[in-house]
Parts: C-alpha cells; sequence; structure tokens
C-alpha cells in the first residue's frame, strides 16, 4: 500500500490565503452595501424623481 502526504508549497499556500482573504473581504463589503440599501428604504426614490433631465435643462 502506498502511502499519500499531503503537502501544499510556499506558492500554492500564499496564493490560497490570498483567495480566502479576498472573498472574506468582498463578502463583507458585499454584505455592509446590501445592509446599507435595506437601511434607506425607498428615499432615494423621491431623490431620483427630482433629477432633471436634459430637455428640461434646455427649455
Amino acid at each position: 500500500m502506498m502511502n499519500s502526504v499531503g503537502y501544499i508549497d510556499a506558492g500554492t499556500g500564499s496564493y490560497l490565503l490570498a483567495a480566502i482573504a479576498s472573498g472574506a473581504a468582498g463578502s463583507w463589503f458585499f454584505l455592509r452595501s446590501q445592509v446599507a440599501k435595506f437601511r434607506r428604504g425607498n428615499k432615494n426614490s423621491a431623490v431620483s424623481d427630482q433629477v432633471a433631465s436634459p430637455s428640461s435643462i434646455d427649455s
């Protein structure tokens, strides 16, 4: 029977660590933005209705 040994070299280990860290940071910012959108609710819909269209600026 053959003995197998799990080995991760330094390059692969640092790549995996960077992938995990960037995934965690990206998830944190995504969740934070979703919570901010949820807290704001529809407050921004009134602001978007007041934004002038280009045709109203010319007249």
